[in-house]
């Protein structure tokens, strides 16, 4: 068991975490907000300019408009990736402030109490990778061991990107 002092450390830990891993969420969210508006502007222009038929203002190359619009699509997916991001470090923070609420009062820590915790993080999860990463670290599987296999998940998922591109 944790003594008292080793215990209110371990808080402060989680909370210190916690506020940490919110700032970034903030900070990173407003410019990428920003980006994403933009690169969602560019695109619909390119859409519109790709549907002329006839004769534009401007000429553009056909590769050119190609190759660019390409570009444009691979920074939107990346910005979709971001949001997935971000939903994982809200989970996180959840987490971590849950955890730091549960050991404030150890005389009271029962392990049904750990049981509703976990239960309470897995049911927010919305990924499909966020729940079986949890499963996988629940049941034992060594940390690096689930961040490998989480690798091998986003890496597939990255080279299955399309070109059909959502726009959001």
């Amino acid at each position: 068991m944790l003594e008292q002092d080793q215990l209110e450390s371990t808080i402060k830990m989680l909370a210190l975490a916690a506020a940490q891993i919110e700032a970034t969420m903030i900070e990173a969210g407003n410019s990428v907000s920003e980006l994403s508006t933009s690169f969602t502007e560019i695109a619909e222009k390119f859409h519109h300019l790709d549907g002329h038929e006839s004769e534009t203002v401007v000429k553009v190359n056909r590769d050119d408009f190609m190759e660019l619009r390409q570009k444009i699509n691979s920074a939107i997916v990346a910005m979709q990736f971001y949001d997935r991001m971000t939903q994982r470090l809200h989970h996180v923070n959840n987490g971590l402030t849950e955890t730091a609420t549960l050991l404030e009062e150890p005389s009271t820590i029962r392990s049904k109490d750990w049981s509703a915790l976990q239960d309470g993080i897995k049911q927010r999860y919305t990924m499909e990778s966020e729940r079986k990463m949890f499963e996988q670290i629940v049941s034992g599987t060594s940390l690096s061991e689930a961040l490998e296999d989480f690798k091998r998940i986003t890496a597939n998922t990255l080279n299955q990107a399309t070109d059909d591109v959502e726009l959001f």
